[in-house]
């Protein structure tokens, strides 16, 4: 009988998360701009807002071609791509997600197609993996604020102050603090995982969030809209690329780079095995990778471009040079599929749940 009721709460708990996912999901179609030839078909956990420019810059060197851009949950494209796949129904040409350990997964286990690029030759050489999956970004996990509310927030440098903050008995950031739900969120858990494997710090963090009350969210936007709002007062873990267009509206949001490490995200790009347009699907990484994709990465699309050679705010050269703490990229590869074993991630979201209630 508790096994029955395990089963049917399991089931519950899927089928939620999938309704919930499936309500965030998106699609945009973006017309051809000459005589239409063929369609590309995108899964993509980046904001319209944030890729638009690159697409419509694509479309200019490629006017026959239109887009079909479906906005997803990093755990829903994967979910999505492998039942689709699995089951002979048509799905993606092109996958980019910020969950750089599913992507991978997706390659690992045979997904995956490959490609190559001559502008793949000026990524760092980390930023590759079999040809199959492409970082395209240099993004940092940092820190936002509402320095119009809580301007005392800019001396938090490192996560043991920000644990301590939490703790102390006048805190104001008792139940005014938010970050990623890494049981919900594929990117929330991959950033989970990376901080436990980095910092001695990271639990003592994890429970002086719980026992201040923290909210778990699905994604930096909806993290940085509570800090806007002033519902929250900081929120831990939000994508540097998301806070960096954020402030630049916004003068009461601010960003603090931890001064002891901070994790850096690379967006991946994955042609799938099964793309129905997979030279298209080559063409528009080609993009994301060429001098001009990297600097509207670096520019309007504000999601901090990965080459050494274009300059702005918004650039791993840049970030390099902010002065904070030590620059952690999150390498794409099999050491990211440790964390996805079925009784580690059971294990890391037990611990995160007594974390959350204050065990």
């Amino acid at each position: 009988m508790r096994k029955t009721r395990f089963i049917t709460l399991f089931l519950i708990m899927f089928l939620s998360l999938t309704i919930y996912e499936s309500a965030k999901a998106q699609m945009r179609l973006f017309p051809a701009k000459g005589k239409q030839t063929h369609t590309l078909v995108i899964y993509s956990s980046t904001d319209v807002d944030r890729i638009r420019p690159l697409i419509e810059a694509f479309q200019k060197r490629a006017p026959g071609i239109a887009i079909a851009y479906h906005d997803l949950g990093t755990a829903e494209i994967f979910r999505r791509v492998t039942g689709e796949i699995d089951a002979g129904r048509q799905s993606a040409d092109l996958l980019l997600s910020s969950a750089m350990d599913l992507q991978i997964k997706l390659v690992n286990d045979g997904y995956g197609r490959t490609h190559f690029s001559t502008n793949a030759t000026t990524l760092p050489a980390w930023a590759r993996w079999r040809n199959e999956a492409f970082g395209f970004t240099f993004e940092p996990a940092v820190i936002v604020y509402n320095r119009a509310l809580a301007p005392e927030l800019a001396a938090i440098r490192t996560r043991f102050q920000l644990a301590n903050a939490l703790a102390a008995p006048e805190s104001r950031l008792k139940g005014r603090i938010a970050t990623y739900d890494p049981a919900r969120s594929g990117l929330g858990y991959l950033f989970g995982t990376q901080d436990a494997i980095r910092s001695e710090d990271f639990w003592y963090l994890a429970r002086s969030m719980g026992d201040a009350g923290v909210r778990q969210m699905t994604s930096s936007g909806a993290m940085i809209d509570a800090v806007a709002r002033g519902e929250v007062l900081l929120a831990y873990n939000v994508l540097g690329s998301y806070a960096l267009a954020r402030t630049r509206e916004n003068a009461d949001l601010a960003i603090t780079i931890l001064q002891d490490y901070t994790l850096v995200l690379s967006r991946i790009a994955v042609i799938t095995k099964t793309a129905r347009n997979p030279a298209t699907a080559g063409r528009f990484i080609d993009f994301l990778l060429s001098r001009q994709g990297q600097t509207l990465i670096a520019g309007p699309a504000s999601l901090y471009a990965i080459r050494n050679d274009i300059s702005g705010t918004a650039t791993a050269s840049a970030l390099e040079q902010a002065g904070g703490g030590a620059l952690i990229p999150i390498r794409p590869g099999p050491g990211l599929l440790v964390y996805l074993d079925r009784l580690k991630r059971r294990d890391f979201l037990s611990r995160w749940q007594r974390s959350m209630q204050g065990e």
